[in-house]
């Protein structure tokens, strides 16, 4: 039986999901929410992503926005806030979603659990609130104390989980365990749905950063940053890695992409390079609309990047893609096959950049020729 009972489910109007959510996290639990949503057609569904940092922080409030752009044009949500830059504005947050009277919340945290707790009955003084924790503490004979706020609480079971498995069974046993959710193994990964308008854009910008008509090569799209250093290559093997696979083949387009704050300093140190001067090489960053992303990747022939968002989104495009990751968690890592890659740091300190040029370049060959040879995929 699940902790939401279906008596509830049948009366209940509006449904709040507490979790501070990166791009990753929503496009695998967006499935699952959605599939509620059509279970569940007469519960608005609303999104809250805010962090409980309460700081001014450039990288966390225009990931907010484009989080919030992304929740906004999917259809299964009614509405969505964002991240907060003040204790002023989460107390208005919290009094703007308080009006709503949400009848059901779902908190999902690991390391602030007790904290989303505490704001879900800030917002739903009489709603039923169900907390998804990490790993209790002390044994979790204190939980009815910590999340006293809370009618529910949920703990992921592992021993229910499938061998190797991936972060879509957790959600799954998640949503099941609390809502009562039942979806097909074969309908757990995501898809992306990407606007034509944005095609458009992103199509017009391969066009005008790559002009040169007998020049039109595989398109390889690089991502070497993410929002922790270990999870970082470094631009010198970044560069080194372009020198390598573009030999003997002039027509390659290359894209860098990068943030926004980091697009100036990347587009400098590109046209500076000598080494790169023989090669195709642009940066690429999200303008107006977060579906730009994924649009570009989209209409990329190979995708290497390091643990962010990217490579999910190469998968949820299908696109071929090499992966570089920790091995803290392999449940994130993509599904393994001959288009997709994914290559951990064994050696060092086991950060991303532990992880040499020659791995990378070695993989991508041995990719390309697999693809070649299935001819699964069009490579120019």
């Amino acid at each position: 039986m699940s902790l939401i009972s279906s008596s509830q489910l049948n009366s209940a109007k509006r449904l709040l999901f507490i979790s501070p959510l990166a791009l990753g996290d929503f496009l695998y639990i967006k499935t699952f929410l959605a599939a509620f949503k059509a279970q569940q057609p007469h519960i608005e569904v609303d999104i809250w992503l805010d962090d409980n940092r309460n700081n001014k922080d450039a990288w966390r409030l225009s990931r907010s926005q484009i989080m919030q752009q992304w929740i906004t044009a999917e259809p299964a949500f009614t509405r969505c806030y964002g991240c907060c830059d003040s204790n002023d504005s989460l107390q208005a947050q919290i009094t703007q979603a308080k009006a709503l009277d949400y009848d059901l919340i779902i908190t999902h945290s690991g390391s602030k659990s007790e904290q989303f707790s505490d704001i879900a009955r800030q917002i739903s003084p009489n709603g039923f609130i169900v907390s998804s924790i990490g790993k209790s503490k002390l044994m979790g004979l204190f939980d009815a104390y910590f999340f006293r706020g809370s009618d529910k609480v949920f703990k992921l079971d592992t021993d229910r989980l499938p061998a190797n498995d991936h972060i879509t069974d957790r959600y799954y046993q998640l949503l099941n365990s609390i809502t009562g959710l039942t979806l097909d193994k074969a309908d757990f990964m995501p898809s992306l749905a990407i606007p034509d308008e944005i095609k458009m854009i992103t199509q017009n910008w391969l066009k005008a950063k790559f002009s040169v008509p007998e020049r039109q090569g595989r398109v390889v799209f690089l991502n070497h940053l993410s929002t922790n250093s270990k999870r970082d290559w470094q631009q010198q093997q970044l560069f080194q890695l372009i020198e390598k696979i573009g030999q003997n083949t002039p027509d390659i387009r290359f894209i860098i992409n990068v943030t926004g704050e980091n697009l100036n300093e990347m587009e400098k140190s590109v046209l500076e390079s000598s080494s790169l001067s023989p090669f195709q090489v642009a940066v690429f960053t999200v303008n107006e609309h977060f579906f730009e992303l994924p649009s570009i990747i989209a209409q990329s022939d190979v995708v290497i990047t390091v643990e962010t968002a990217i490579m999910h989104f190469a998968t949820a495009s299908q696109r071929p893609l090499i992966a570089m990751m920790r091995q803290k968690k392999p449940y994130w890592a993509p599904p393994i096959n001959d288009r997709t890659q994914v290559l951990y740091a064994t050696q060092g300190k086991g950060h991303v950049s532990d992880i040499c040029v020659g791995e990378v370049e070695r993989t991508y060959k041995k990719m390309l020729n697999s693809i070649e040879n299935t001819d699964s995929v069009s490579i120019k």
